[in-house]
């Protein structure tokens, strides 16, 4: 069984804080004003200063972290494990957040599923989570496959249709109760 990857990275001992300078090292300056108004030098450097990059991180993750709000143990929990996250990381968890299926399109698919035309919200929000998670393991045994055979970039579909072999015979793809008609 495959841990979820915030346990597993919550269980692992934090990575050694990075290094950062003495209060009497004096950082070099990152930008040069020609008139002295640093601001104007920000602006034509054409990208945000690092304390208005480290505050938007902030915000994201204390927007993030208010579903959790009713637990302080599970907010301090996510807090640590988000904390560690590289760029690239956090990027990949926000692009995961962000993403789901469409609802009418869920709906659409359980109703021929079921036959019925009844069916609720809730039941659609269930199934599109269900199916997210699939997904979410899908390509990350994907990426496994990858790693094994030393291949790198994006996934390709031999790389999925490997990973779904797999889950199946882990029994984490369900059989079909009903025959195919056509092959």
């Amino acid at each position: 069984m495959m841990k979820d990857p915030f346990e597993a990275a919550y269980e692992e001992e934090s990575p050694p804080e990075s290094p950062t300078l003495a209060e009497d090292e004096a950082a070099p300056p990152t930008s040069t004003a020609v008139d002295g108004n640093e601001e104007d030098a920000d602006a034509t450097a054409g990208g945000k200063g690092k304390e208005e990059e480290e505050e938007e991180e902030d915000e994201n993750m204390e927007v993030e972290l208010g579903k959790y709000s009713g637990d302080p143990h599970k907010t301090a929990k996510m807090q640590a494990i988000l904390s560690q996250f590289t760029e690239e990381q956090m990027s990949r968890y926000e692009s995961f957040r962000r993403s789901g299926f469409q609802k009418s399109n869920m709906k659409r698919l359980l109703v021929s599923i079921t036959g019925s035309q009844k069916i609720s919200m809730p039941m659609t929000i269930v199934v599109s989570g269900i199916a997210k998670m699939f997904v979410g393991e899908l390509i990350e045994t994907g990426r496994i496959v990858m790693t094994e055979r030393r291949e790198s970039g994006p996934l390709r579909p031999c790389h999925i249709r490997e990973a779904f072999r797999r889950l199946k015979l882990e029994g984490k793809v369900p059989r079909r109760s009903v025959p195919r008609l056509f092959r």
